[in-house]
Parts: structure tokens; sequence; C-alpha cells
């Protein structure tokens, strides 16, 4: 939810500090032209892109729980928080829309898949401000488990690579509101589980650099090549420049590939890009 400043010629108006919706700490950030309620996953105000976000290719991956049908279980009351996905029944889903038997039982085979994730996948589906799938990882990466993510300061916090006071001050907000932490207790006993990541004191072998991705991967797909890289440390841009310091290329590459080459950009092709990880992970 987000409080709009109003003009600067207008009648001076004290905004809330907590959100009129659900009572989360309302953050201001300096030079932005507004307010923002930080309760996430639990503002009535922001529950539908919250619960779209949750189930997003890249968070949870809930395959078949699309827009129509989020904004129907939400305007029924069915679901009001990412954990009580896991409590829809067979008979509440075949009832929906365009469901049906079949696809509610393909839903409900998702939704129970969707509990076994990785815990960067987790954090980005959490919709905490600011934090998208590269400051997830690395966030998942820097403190392993999300005990030591929930429990850091904001000093903590911008010790991880490409955390900045405004981030850290997002995340540490969000895991200070009560509403948050009990929607995440409620997923865990739901039964979405994750991995804890065992940190290294060692640096890792691709820390510091920058690989873009482009073309068709024949062996492994782009997301898999993307988390094998960002396992290892490297930054996955999605556009080339002078700071990227290897392009992966499959067939089809286009203008990603061609920049690489007028750059003096190594390029690599998936055949190296499998021989590297090979030669990296022993």
């Amino acid at each position: 939810m987000v409080l709009e400043r109003r003009p600067a010629d207008a009648e001076p108006v004290k905004l809330p500090d907590t959100c009129p919706i659900c009572d989360s700490e309302v953050i201001r950030v300096e030079d932005e032209a507004v307010a923002r309620c930080s309760g996430g996953l639990s503002c009535a105000a922001q529950r539908k892109e919250a619960l779209k976000h949750y189930v997003s290719r890249k968070a949870m991956d809930i395959d078949g729980l699309g827009e129509k049908l989020i904004d129907a279980l939400v305007e029924r009351e069915l679901v009001h928080s990412p954990a009580e996905l896991y409590q829809l029944h067979h008979r509440q889903l075949a009832s929906m829309e365009r469901m049906g038997d079949k696809s509610a039982t393909k839903l409900l085979a998702s939704i129970e898949k969707s509990k076994a994730v990785e815990l960067p996948n987790f954090i980005y589906a959490l919709g905490i401000r600011e934090v998208g799938e590269a400051t997830a990882r690395t966030l998942a990466m820097h403190f392993g488990s999300l005990p030591k993510i929930r429990d850091a300061t904001e000093d903590e916090l911008q010790q991880a690579s490409d955390i900045g006071p405004i981030v850290a001050k997002y995340i540490v907000s969000f895991f200070q509101q009560q509403h948050n932490l009990e929607v995440i207790d409620a997923l865990i006993a739901a039964g979405v589980r994750w991995q804890d990541i065992e940190i290294s004191d060692q640096a890792l072998p691709l820390e510091g650099k920058t690989y873009v991705l482009t073309g068709t991967l024949e062996q492994m797909n782009r997301s898999d090549a993307k988390k094998q890289l960002q396992a290892l440390g490297a930054k996955v841009a999605g556009s080339v420049s002078k700071k990227t310091d290897c392009v992966i290329a499959g067939p089809g590459a286009g203008s990603k590939l061609q920049k690489a080459e007028e750059l003096d950009i190594p390029v690599l092709d998936e055949a190296g890009m499998l021989a590297l990880f090979e030669e990296l992970s022993h």
C-alpha cells in the first residue's frame, strides 16, 4: 500500500506512522514522494498482489494459480494469506469458475509440490520491498538461514554485497512486523520447508564476476544455469556492459553476443560453461 504525498503547495498533512489498513509501520525513504506500508504479506490492501507474487514462477512456482483465480479466492474470502493456500480443499477449488475436478486435482498437486523450496526462492516469495530475485539469493548465500536474516541489524545486512541502507531498512522493518512473522510461522506449520545453506569462510570462485546468459541452452535450462552461476558467487545480469566479465551464448544469441564481441568480452558456449562448472566443483 502506498500513501502518496500531496502537492507542495497544498496544506501540510501529517502522514500516519502506521498503515490505516493493517496497522504496520509506514516507511518513508528520504527523497521519495511516497510513504509505504511495510505490512507486506498481511496487509489486506496488498493481499492480491502479495499472493500473485508468492505463487509466481521465480518465487514458489505454483502452476495453475493464475491472477483471476487468486482474485476469486480472495473475493470469496477463502484465502487471506499465503499460508491459507495450503488449506484449500478439492471441493472449494472444483467449484470455482473454469476449474472442475481435474484442474482442482492438478492445482492441489502443484501447491503440495511447492512446499519443498530453496531458501532464496522463499525469501523472494515473501515480497519484501526492493528484495528481488538477485538480492534474495545474496541474502541466502551470505547468511545461510532465515533466522539469521530475520535477526540481522541494518549494519549487518549491509555487509552482504549489493545491499545498501535503504534495502537494509526495508528488510529490518519487514521482520519487525508481527503480522509477517505470523504468516511465516503459519507457512512453516503448513509444511513449507527448505535447506539452510552452509556458509564457507572461503571466497566463492566466481565472486565479484558478472555473467550474462543469452541464446538457447540445450543440456541445461537457463534457470538452472543461472542458479549454478549464482551458487558459485557470480552476479547474473540481464544486459552486457563494460562491467560484464563473461557471456555464455547458446544458439540464437543475438544483440548481447554482438555487443560482447564489440567490447572484447570473453564468450563461452554451453560446452564451455559446463566445463567451467565441472572445473569449479572440484
